[in-house]
């Protein structure tokens, strides 16, 4: 059955945009105009997350908190997803906190699937490289390092920026611009490939580069799902990418597997002690 989106809004009128996407997955309504569905999840916590330090490209592994998100991230994704529609590869960024989770999805993919799905890392999906900021609390970095500190802590999970500050490179790292070039390129790209097999895409990825993804969709595309909050450690988002590169993001940082011991921590960068 497909769904008109006039006859959505009128049967699920009091649910949240969050819900509203999936249902839409759940329903099994295909994407209009042979677009592709893309699912996105960020990786579980790490000791550098809990103590508000930045990561960035700094390789940090996961805590045992994190590793127990990856699992409950894992678990919800193959409960969602039917055994025909389960790709055969789950995309990651090279950084293990990242690949880690990864291969927790793939593992729970496989299960009951009567093939093994793969993990396939691709640096192009690695973290904001945030150059002086790497390694420093954020009491630290608003301190020593102030313009850099509030061109990430103001930036890196809005909807909207300027091209000038998009265009600004953190000193001795990348600039939003850049970050969006790569991880767009890369997931564009996978989902060409899926797109001739009829398949979905899944990538694991980190919060900076989920946050360039939101401002390449809001620019170029259709929001249809509430984007108010930034990306919580292994949140699972979705979006929709057509053939002719037009992105819809159907929902946005799902936390509803995330519960006890496994919910993310709330983050808030911009408040600094003085």
């Amino acid at each position: 059955m497909r769904l008109r989106s006039g006859t959505a809004v009128v049967l699920v009128l009091s649910l949240s945009a969050a819900m509203l996407g999936r249902i839409r997955h759940l329903a099994c309504v295909r994407p209009l105009g042979g677009a592709c569905e893309l699912i996105v999840v960020r990786h579980g916590e790490t000791e550098w997350n809990r103590a508000l330090r930045v990561q960035g490209s700094t390789d940090i592994e996961l805590n045992a908190k994190g590793r127990m998100q990856a699992d409950r991230c894992a678990a919800a994704l193959a409960k969602q997803l039917a055994l025909d529609s389960r790709p055969k590869v789950v995309l990651s960024s090279e950084l293990g906190r990242a690949a880690v989770t990864a291969a927790s999805i793939a593992l729970a993919l496989s299960e009951g699937a009567g093939a093994s799905t793969t993990v396939r890392q691709d640096p192009r999906l690695n973290e904001w490289d945030l150059g002086v900021l790497e390694g420093l609390q954020k009491e630290e970095a608003a301190k020593e390092h102030p313009e850099d500190w509030r061109l990430f802590s103001e930036h890196w999970s809005v909807p909207r920026v300027s091209p000038e500050v998009a265009a600004t490179r953190i000193a001795g790292g990348e600039s939003m611009r850049e970050v969006r070039a790569r991880a767009v390129a890369a997931l564009e790209e996978a989902c060409r490939e899926a797109r001739a097999e009829g398949m979905l895409v899944i990538a694991v990825t980190h919060g900076g580069v989920l946050g360039q993804l939101l401002q390449h969709t809001v620019e170029i595309g259709t929001v249809s799902a509430d984007i108010s909050t930034a990306p919580a450690n292994a949140c699972i988002s979705r979006f929709l990418v057509t053939p002719d590169g037009r992105w819809e993001v159907t929902s946005w940082s799902e936390i509803d597997h995330l519960d006890g011991d496994a919910a993310p921590h709330t983050v808030n960068y911009n408040k600094v002690a003085s």
